[in-house]
C-alpha cells in the first residue's frame, strides 16, 4: 500500500467536517495516506479518470469515499458515477453497487426495495392528489415525509385533520406524491445501526427531547449506546445488502410490544453521535475496509 492514497470526495472544504478530519486523522495513524478532494476537481478523458491533473488509477490510490455530491444540476453525482464505472474494477469505491442503482436514493426508492425484500416496514401509503389524501381515513396522528428530506428535516406529524388540511392548502399538489404517509409510533427513540462490509458494527438509541418528536442527533436528541439484538442485526445487514451498500446507516423504530420496523436507510451516514454514544471508531473501521 506504499504511496497508494485514499480520496474522500466532498463538495467543498467545509462539507461533513467532522467526518472527514476524523477519517484524515486515523489513516495518519495508520500510516495511510488519505486526502480530501473536490468533486470540482475532477476531469475525464475517455477512459482515464484525473484529480487536479493527476491521474487516478489502481498504481497510486487504494479507493474511494464519496459524501453527498449535491442534485441541482445533478453533474457532480454523474461525475461520482462515472468514477465508479471507470475505475471501481480497479480500486475499492465505498457503496459502489448502490450509487450506481440509484442517483439519488430516497425514501420512495428504498419503500419499494424493503417490501421487496420483505423487511418489516410500518405501513406506508403514497397519494397523487389532494381529493386522494383527504379521502384517507387516518387514524391520527400520522406522519409524512418527503422521499429526498435528510436529517429529519422533512418529517411532520398531524394531531388531527385540522393540521393535515392546514397543510394540503399550502402545499404545490404537483409535490404531493414526494411524500410518503405512515402510522405514528407511540415511541419517541429509535435506533441507528452501521453497517459495514456487510457486518453491523453496532448500535446507539437516539431519543426525542422535550416537544420535538424527532429523535436525530442532528436536531438534538439524546444518544446513548445499545445492546443490539440477533433479530435487529440482521434485518440490519439485509437492509444494507438488499441495497448493495458497502457503509451505511441503518435506522430501526419499535412499537410497544418491541416490533421492529425499518425507517430508512443512508448511505453517506454521519457518526458524529455514533462514535460518541459507542466508542466504536467509525472513522478507523472505514480505513480498515479500505485497505
Amino acid at each position: 500500500m506504499k504511496n497508494k492514497k485514499i480520496l474522500i470526495f466532498t463538495m467543498s472544504e467545509w462539507q461533513s467536517k467532522f467526518e472527514i478530519n476524523r477519517i484524515l486523522d486515523e489513516a495518519q495513524k495508520l500510516g495511510v495516506d488519505a486526502k480530501r478532494v473536490l468533486y470540482k476537481d475532477l476531469t475525464f478523458a475517455d477512459d482515464k479518470v484525473f484529480v487536479k491533473g493527476e491521474e487516478i488509477n489502481e498504481t497510486n490510490t487504494i479507493g474511494a469515499i464519496f459524501r453527498v455530491a449535491g442534485t441541482v444540476s445533478g453533474k457532480y453525482v454523474e461525475g461520482r458515477n462515472l468514477f465508479i464505472t471507470l475505475l471501481g474494477d480497479k480500486i475499492k469505491c465505498v457503496n459502489a453497487e448502490g450509487y450506481l442503482r440509484w442517483a439519488r436514493m430516497g425514501k420512495i426508492p428504498q419503500l419499494g426495495v424493503f417490501v421487496k425484500n420483505k423487511i418489516p416496514i410500518i405501513p406506508t401509503k403514497i397519494f397523487y392528489t389532494n381529493e386522494q389524501l383527504l379521502a384517507e381515513n387516518f387514524t391520527y396522528p400520522v406522519i409524512s415525509k418527503n422521499s429526498l428530506g435528510y436529517q429529519g428535516k422533512s418529517v411532520r406529524k398531524f394531531d388531527d385533520r385540522h393540521a393535515l388540511l392546514k397543510f394540503v392548502k399550502k402545499l404545490d399538489e404537483t409535490r404531493l406524491g414526494m411524500y410518503l404517509w405512515q402510522k405514528c409510533l407511540p415511541t419517541n427513540w429509535d435506533l441507528r445501526i452501521i453497517v459495514l462490509g456487510g457486518q453491523a458494527i453496532g448500535a446507539m438509541k437516539r431519543t426525542a427531547k422535550g416537544d420535538e418528536f424527532r429523535s436525530n442527533f442532528s436536531l438534538g436528541g439524546d444518544v446513548e449506546k445499545w445492546d443490539l439484538s440477533e433479530s435487529d442485526k440482521i434485518i440490519a445487514e439485509n437492509v444494507a445488502k438488499s441495497c448493495g451498500l458497502d457503509y451505511c446507516g441503518v435506522d430501526i423504530m419499535k412499537d410497544n410490544e418491541g416490533n421492529s420496523y425499518v425507517l430508512e436507510v443512508n448511505r453517506q451516514c454521519q457518526f458524529q453521535g455514533f462514535e460518541k454514544a459507542t466508542n466504536i471508531n467509525v472513522a478507523r473501521k472505514l480505513i480498515e475496509f479500505l485497505v
